[in-house]
């Protein structure tokens, strides 16, 4: 997909985030585009503590 308004699209993310209840997790190393709409960053096994412990229908890993 070629996204020419990013903030566009990073606003259409996180409506989508509230109206779903939920969260992304990402890697550290992901592209910077990623870790702007992510909740929380961190290695695998980071990311799957916090996915644990996070209220949310949906986890994006």
């Amino acid at each position: 997909m070629i996204v020419e308004n990013t903030s566009e699209l990073k606003e259409r993310i996180e409506r989508l985030k509230r109206e779903k209840n939920a969260v992304i997790l990402a890697h550290y190393y992901t592209r910077p585009e990623v870790q702007a709409v992510a909740d929380f960053l961190g290695d695998s096994l980071a990311l799957s503590v916090r996915a644990q412990s996070v209220d949310a229908d949906v986890i994006l890993f």
